[in-house]
């Protein structure tokens, strides 16, 4: 089914919602008002009996013997009539929350997802990876093609696609018309200077030292990504070392990147935490980090905690780094259940979208193929995969481990109701402001 036709959908079934609860408030009111006529009518008829006992004793109607007259005189008079009130049972309309509306709408549209659309819709690409081009700078025929065939769950944009205002205005805008269903359209930056968004001027972004010049900078840069169409920002990155961009000492750090992403996400724009448990450069083959879970309990967990409670991010992308100490061996942690399932989603209780760091790096392709890289992730509990080497490769790859049974399909669901709460987010706001 069509985006549009979706959103069709979506707005009858508001229509169906508002009526049943009209429907539900109109049977509240009927119970309420039995409720009300029935201990009317037990008062009638208390007063009723009341009533004619004294109107047999004010016109001497006797029946009886004297004996049994006042018998019943004295029964009568020792007898009260006691009407009582039924307990007062509360009937509320079950009425939906905004959870309930945003689950109803994830799980409508997963419901016209094929076995292919779920799969493709964990995948991250860029859009050169998607239509094969060299260097993606417009949408056309190509985007829509590849759109149809492979309904990613998002595309990621580097500085080459960005040309000015205009021109990448209206890239996104094409991208998401041609897309099937919602689509992220992802970007990395943090306005420093060089940051992906560097050719276009943007007022507003400062030199980054307290939370203060960070939400002003995110402000900036995260009014200008949404006026461009982008709606997820690969930003803060978590990195407590001298090279660092805010520095090692760990509070300044959690505060500064905490207020860059509550202030991102006023803008409209998802934030997706780059990496976890810290941010370090995997490219060159497989980086091992020497830290116990300990050393990253006091250190770079409680900037992740600090980000989780205040900012509520939308995702969290994963480090391709190995952390034996912490884990238990040398996997990736963008591959590996100890770190995704133990440590961040049990451990910091983080319910939100949890992204791989980039599959194309060299420390994952030395030693996994695309497939097996994609498979693992999922296996791992991670919910989308980003920039795999070969993509097809692992879009093939993850098909048939869902086919074969290898991975059930449940388990794709699982990740696919976290990625369309967030893409619905903003839907769910414009329905309840309009019921």
């Amino acid at each position: 089914m069509a985006y549009g036709e979706v959103m069709s959908k979506f707005d009858e079934q508001d229509f169906d919602e508002k009526r049943l609860a009209r429907r539900q408030k109109r049977k509240k009111s009927q119970i309420t008002a039995f409720v009300i006529l029935a201990l009317f009518i037990l008062l009638i008829a208390g007063v009723a009996v009341f009533s004619v006992y004294k109107i047999k004793d004010l016109l001497g109607i006797t029946s009886g013997s004297q004996e049994s007259q006042e018998a019943a005189a004295d029964e009568g008079s020792s007898e009260e009539v006691v009407i009582e009130t039924p307990e007062s049972v509360e009937i509320e309309p079950d009425e939906m929350t905004e959870d309930d509306v945003l689950d109803e709408l994830a799980k409508s549209c997963m419901a016209e997802l094929s076995i292919e659309d779920k799969v493709a819709g964990l995948f991250i690409v860029t859009p050169e990876q998607l239509t094969g081009v060299a260097t993606a700078v417009q949408a056309g025929s190509g985007t829509q093609d590849a759109l149809s065939k492979y309904a990613v769950g998002g595309i990621t944009y580097y500085a080459k696609n960005i040309k000015d205002e205009e021109q990448i205005t209206k890239m996104l805008s094409t991208t998401a018309s041609m897309s099937k269903y919602p689509i992220f359209t992802l970007v990395s930056d943090e306005g420093k200077k060089g940051g992906v968004t560097s050719t276009i001027s943007i007022d507003g972004i400062t030199d980054v030292t307290d939370s203060d010049t960070a939400a002003a900078t995110s402000k900036a840069l995260g009014d200008n990504l949404f006026k461009y169409g982008f709606n997820m920002d690969i930003a803060p990155g978590i990195d407590l070392s001298e090279n660092g961009l805010y520095g090692s000492d760990a509070g300044s750090v959690k505060d500064i990147t905490a207020s860059f992403a509550s202030t991102m996400k006023e803008s409209g724009v998802n934030v997706c935490v780059n990496a976890f448990p810290l941010k370090t450069d995997t490219t060159a083959g497989l980086t091992a980090v020497d830290k116990s879970k300990d050393e990253l309990a006091s250190g770079e967990y409680e900037i992740f905690k600090q980000i989780i409670e205040n900012a509520d991010p939308a995702a969290i992308m994963m480090s391709n780094a190995s952390f034996e100490k912490a884990a238990g061996d040398n996997t990736p942690a963008s591959l590996s259940s100890a770190m995704i399932d133990g440590e961040l989603r049990n451990g910091l209780g983080f319910d939100g979208i949890i992204i791989t760091g980039p599959l194309n790096e060299a420390s994952i392709t030395e030693y996994y193929t695309s497939a097996e890289a994609a498979v693992n992730a999922i296996k791992a509990g991670a919910d989308m995969i980003y920039l795999p080497e070969n993509f097809e490769e692992a879009y093939n790859g993850l098909l048939e481990a869902v086919n074969s049974g290898s991975i059930d399909e449940a388990r794709l669901d699982e990740s696919l109701l976290r990625i369309y709460r967030v893409k619905y987010a903003g839907k769910v706001t414009e329905i309840l402001g309009n019921s």
